[in-house]
């Protein structure tokens, strides 16, 4: 038998397999966020149905207020920084933040977030990696509360 009978054929149109790989994608993705957003959407609804993140981050108001965010945003500004944006996301869902809000948290976790995981990415790079970290809150936070001062 020659080579050219023994070549297997494509197993459809690129399209098809193209599409077929995206779905994977897809799924895997979807999977993701619901073992992770879901059951921090949860947590977050649960502390703010219950009046629970209110007392518990009620000593926070002055210092949040220099940011124009009411002191439950804390936590959406802890789950970033700490975590990730996708679970910044989920904590701030079900707190009906005004837009101005919305835009001020996400100027600072688009400057300051995943600082645990990235910290240990740029140590690889430099051993400043500390005073990396630390300008980027510096930043994130300034230049939140600028955008605050123009927004609120």
């Amino acid at each position: 038998m020659s080579a050219e009978h023994t070549a297997s054929a494509p197993a459809g149109p690129p399209w098809r397999l193209a599409l077929g790989r995206s779905l994977g994608r897809g799924r895997k993705f979807l999977w993701f966020l619901l073992i992770n957003i879901l059951p921090l959407y949860v947590a977050s609804d649960l502390l703010v149905s219950s009046g629970a993140l209110a007392k518990i981050s009620g000593f926070l108001e002055p210092v949040m207020s220099l940011w124009g965010l009411p002191p439950e945003a804390a936590a959406v500004l802890m789950a970033g920084m700490l975590v990730n944006l996708y679970a910044a996301t989920a904590v701030a869902a079900p707190l009906a933040l005004s837009w101005q809000q919305i835009s001020v948290l996400g100027l600072i976790l688009g400057i300051a977030h995943s600082l645990i995981m990235e910290a240990v990415v740029v140590r690889q790079l430099t051993p400043r990696y500390h005073a990396l970290t630390l300008l980027r809150i510096v930043l994130g936070l300034g230049a939140g509360w600028l955008l605050a001062l123009v927004l609120c």
